[in-house]
């Protein structure tokens, strides 16, 4: 298990250096902000996801790379817990997410079109019982919900 996530990191990574993934730089990360910046995968954890409204939602755990296509298909956002314990994982299509950079404090954040109960109620699991991301059922239910909740790709 653990060799199949390292697997998984490195791979995202490649797959972030070659420009699959742009996003603008947080803070300390190699990089420029621009039109197409890239980052490192070890950058996006721990990375703060917002709503539109600026409300907290949580933390970015891990991101889950579709091997076969080698898209980045979700963040897992822990949310739920205090001062991270009790936290539950929610895997957020990737694509629902965008990133934004506050110039004043050089970092940046994920911004989520989706608010607090609403992630409430979407489907989770436990940071110790991932889900099979590879099964279809798994991907239908989950992505089924964020759609429900219209959930919006904006880009700037």
């Amino acid at each position: 298990m653990r060799t199949a996530r390292t697997s998984l990191f490195i791979a995202s990574g490649l797959l972030l250096a070659a420009g699959i993934l742009a996003a603008a730089p947080p803070k300390g990360a190699a990089g420029k902000v621009g039109t197409n910046p890239v980052i490192r995968a070890r950058h996006i954890e721990g990375m703060v996801v917002k709503n539109s409204e600026g409300q907290d939602l949580g933390k970015v755990e891990d991101i889950v790379v579709d091997m076969g296509t080698g898209n980045v298909r979700y963040a897992a956002v822990a949310f739920g817990g205090f001062l991270g314990v009790g936290d539950k994982l929610f895997a957020v299509p990737f694509k629902a997410l965008r990133v934004e950079h506050d110039a004043k404090s050089k970092t940046s954040h994920f911004v989520a079109n989706i608010d607090k109960k609403t992630l409430e109620n979407a489907p989770g699991f436990d940071k110790k019982d991932w889900p099979d991301f590879a099964d279809p059922k798994f991907e239908e239910s989950n992505d089924r919900h964020f759609r429900a909740v219209s959930v919006k790709i904006e880009r700037k």
